[in-house]
């Protein structure tokens, strides 16, 4: 369902550059003892990836784990653009006035790093957005449409 699932997995083995205001190690704990704790879990193979869904404090989540050797690559918590930090909804509508808003996601790595990625879309041009807390927005990768 989530194209920027895809987008984001393609290059988590190169963690992003972040600063120490966007970890949050107790984020990462409390998703990682839901999930444990999960007796609701939809796995799905992907090509690239394997993606469990489940429940973190009434909203979808996702733990990613690396296809071969099944290590823990995040965790994802699904956001609709209402949900989202006023903070992160004006960066992305100053850089991208135009586009509309597809779907998004709050990441969590295995290291506790947090941002958010937004996938938006203009016509037939998508782009996966990067956007930190602090509302620094990056374009994370063009999708075909």
């Amino acid at each position: 369902k989530i194209i920027i699932a895809v987008s984001l997995l393609i290059a988590l083995s190169t963690t992003a550059f972040t600063k120490d205001k966007n970890v949050n190690p107790d984020l990462l704990n409390d998703l990682s003892l839901t999930f444990k704790e999960s007796t609701q879990i939809s796995w799905i193979d992907k090509p690239d990836y394997k993606e469990a869904m489940f429940k973190f404090q009434n909203q979808t989540a996702c733990a990613f784990y690396t296809k071969d050797n099944h290590d823990l690559i995040g965790f994802g918590i699904l956001y609709e653009k209402a949900e989202l930090p006023q903070i992160v909804n004006d960066a992305v509508k100053n850089s991208y006035t135009d586009w509309d808003f597809v779907d998004a996601m709050l990441f969590v790595d295995t290291d506790g790093n947090v941002n958010y990625f937004m996938q938006v879309k203009n016509n037939d041009r998508i782009r996966a957005l990067k956007i930190t807390p602090g509302g620094d927005v990056s374009v994370y990768a063009k999708i075909a449409s």
